[in-house]
């Protein structure tokens, strides 16, 4: 399943870069995320708890970050095997900084991911559109912090 998004931040593209690439300040944006500890310089294990209608489910793994400072793009891997029997979780997130100006950053962001078990008897639809509003949960918190 494929989630693409743009939107605009007003800061600099190398605050949003600063932001993007923290994995602590990233999981506090993202709701239900939890950075528990650091394994190296790119890699990290946490929590996350995704709800779908009346199924919580708390998936625990690592999360992995490949950076290209130059072209501002980082590649996000995050996978994880969901607690109590709920499946697994795989997803590989791209985001590209695009400098507007000096005050004003576009981010793409492009999601492909992938779930089994319990949440995926819900269908693609209804976990797409939980994805999409966790993401829209991120940007806002991301647009709290930096603007």
């Amino acid at each position: 399943m494929k989630i693409e998004e743009s939107f605009t931040v007003n800061a600099s593209a190398t605050t949003v870069w600063a932001f993007l690439i923290d994995p602590e300040r990233v999981a506090a944006a993202l709701p239900g995320a939890k950075i528990i500890q650091k394994v190296d310089d790119t890699t990290f294990t946490g929590d996350m708890l995704v709800r779908v209608g009346p199924i919580s489910a708390n998936y625990r793994g690592t999360v992995s970050f490949e950076l290209d400072e130059p072209a501002k793009t980082a590649l996000v891997h995050a996978k994880g095997q969901g607690m109590a029997g709920m499946g697994n979780a795989d997803m590989r997130m791209t985001s590209k900084l695009n400098p507007v100006s000096d005050t004003k950053t576009e981010v793409t962001a492009i999601a492909d991911f992938s779930i089994s078990g319990v949440l995926a008897q819900f269908g693609g639809a209804m976990i797409k559109e939980v994805s999409k509003n966790m993401f829209q949960e991120f940007i806002v918190a991301m647009k709290q912090e930096l603007e």
